[in-house]
């Protein structure tokens, strides 16, 4: 048991954009969580409602079960790949490659905690388990097969509807059907009868929110893509977080070593793994045996039907994860495939023996790997009653407050559930794309329409199980920096430090008086 989840997106928007669209907050708040702030909540309101309801380790256990289906889930994935093995093998090697599939660094480093990687992905592989129980029949024209495919569709839409990440395995799992050793036709039309279903899902999911951001924003996909949706509030970008991708030709054809020797490259967290640099060797390789085979006029082996659809996942996912967003964590749903993928392929290029020993030394070594700390924790706190506590001061008039944060990171968003949901909060400093002047105006007119006090929430910091002053002092300076550039005026002499707790570990946040400058 790792301890109260504590990762940076649950203190910046995870608390926060449940409790908003349940309480409304939209309407009276501006970007406290950032440009993250508009992301689709309803992924996150389970969360919001156990952590707020249930004792803490009650709540990890929780989230350690639902997203241990993903083992089962992929297991019934490689039954199917495999299911004309010899029966002494026919269950034991799928259910190795499902728990090396599971002990792979991004799923590892996630579980139990409320990023939604590890969630989605369940809709990810339940897709790929759905269309793989009709692959053989997938050139008949049979209501029963396109219904399973269009299920198949939805699914998979309802991932993507959740958690915009996963759109980039929908494409995959789309794509991965003209793949189908059915004739040309037969592809388009199951490949566009999922794809359907993905709309249908996504729709169900994401439908709402997309339409009630293009109300109040005219852009659907708010702030990101503001290029193509101006908004009077946001400088014109596209995707907003870009630092990531490959910056070269070269790099990108060497992706998977840069980022195996390098995790910071597309990630916040060192997740120390040679699984996907193994993969692209070993993809690469049966590429070029497979040519030279077919130039030689020898026999070429095929992939087992199923088989060719989990390869085409894997592969065409990558490309387009690597194209669209390139950061490490939102592989899971495609690495949890990678162990099953490997072996595939060396069955391709060796004998079988001879594949199933390379593949046992790569996984074994590989999750040895990640089990001695190649999976580290995107934050965890030691256990307490409650996951999220905070004591809050007291507002004679919170109708009427408005309360300005001034940072970005350490994020303070997950504090704005433990005050009264009529309390206005706006943010001065995060990564929101920001169109000033008429950002500053926003805010000068949220403060203006609701009348009453205005306070700053500014960091604390905790070093050494003590307040730090010397920092809180740095952070308060900073904090009045910029609330002048905004228009306001710091009152430092105002200024009190309160305790906020992730299950034992203690966040201070100081609060204090803000004025209108003249």
């Amino acid at each position: 048991m790792q301890g109260a989840d504590a990762n940076w997106d649950v203190r910046n928007y995870h608390l926060y954009n449940a409790f908003a669209l349940l309480h409304g907050k939209i309407a009276i708040d501006l970007a406290p969580a950032g440009m993250q702030s508009y992301f689709n909540p309803l992924l996150d309101v389970p969360y919001y409602l156990i952590v707020m309801h249930l004792p803490a380790m009650l709540v990890g256990f929780a989230m350690g079960v639902l997203q241990g289906l993903n083992f089962v889930l992929l297991l019934g994935v490689c039954r199917l790949v495999f299911a004309d093995l010899p029966e002494q093998e026919r269950y034991r090697t799928p259910f190795w490659l499902a728990v090396a599939g599971c002990l792979t660094a991004n799923f590892m480093s996630g579980i139990g905690n409320s990023m939604g990687d590890n969630t989605t992905s369940l809709f990810c592989l339940g897709a790929l388990l759905i269309v793989m129980t009709v692959w053989s029949r997938l050139g008949e024209v049979s209501a029963r097969v396109l219904l399973t495919v269009a299920i198949g569709g939805v699914i998979s839409g309802l991932g993507a509807g959740l958690k915009l990440t996963t759109v980039v395995y929908s494409v995959a799992l789309c794509m991965g059907l003209l793949f189908a050793p059915i004739s040309p036709v037969a592809r388009l039309r199951v490949a566009f009868v999922f794809g359907v279903g993905v709309l249908l899902g996504l729709a169900a999911t994401g439908g709402y929110w997309f339409l009630e951001l293009w109300r109040l924003y005219g852009n659907p996909v708010y702030p990101q893509y503001s290029a193509i949706f101006p908004s009077p509030l946001t400088s014109s970008v596209g995707v907003v977080d870009t630092k990531w991708f490959p910056g070269s030709l070269w790099e990108a054809l060497l992706f998977p070593f840069v980022f195996s020797i390098n995790p910071h490259r597309v990630g916040q967290v060192e997740l120390h793994q040679a699984i996907w640099a193994a993969a692209y060797v070993v993809f690469w390789w049966w590429v070029v045996v497979t040519l030279l085979r077919r130039r030689k006029g020898a026999f070429v082996p095929e992939l087992p039907s199923s088989a060719r659809y989990v390869v085409a996942y894997v592969a065409i996912g990558y490309l387009v994860w690597m194209k669209v967003f390139s950061i490490q964590r939102y592989l899971v749903s495609i690495e949890l495939c990678v162990p099953l993928f490997i072996y595939l392929l060396l069955t391709q290029v060796l004998a079988q023996r001879a594949a199933r020993n390379v593949a046992r030394v790569l996984l074994v070594l590989s999750s040895i790997g990640v089990l001695l700390g190649g999976a580290h924790s995107w934050g965890h706190e030691p256990w307490a009653k409650k996951m999220f506590v905070a004591d809050v001061p007291q507002l004679p008039t919170p109708q009427t407050t408005t309360v300005l944060l001034t940072a970005g990171d350490p994020p303070l968003g997950w504090l704005v559930p433990m005050f009264p949901d009529t309390v206005a909060f706006a943010t001065i400093r995060s990564a929101f794309p920001q169109a000033r002047p008429a950002y500053d105006n926003k805010i000068h007119d949220i403060v203006r329409t609701r009348g009453g006090p205005v306070y700053a929430l500014i960091p604390g910091y905790w070093t050494g199980g003590r307040e730090d002053v010397a920092k809180d002092s740095a952070e308060l300076a900073e904090s009045g920096q910029a609330l002048a550039d905004y228009g306001f005026l710091l009152e430092t002499g105002s200024c009190r430090t309160f305790q906020a707790h992730i299950g034992k570990g203690v966040y201070p946040y100081q609060w204090c008086r803000v004025a209108r400058a003249p």
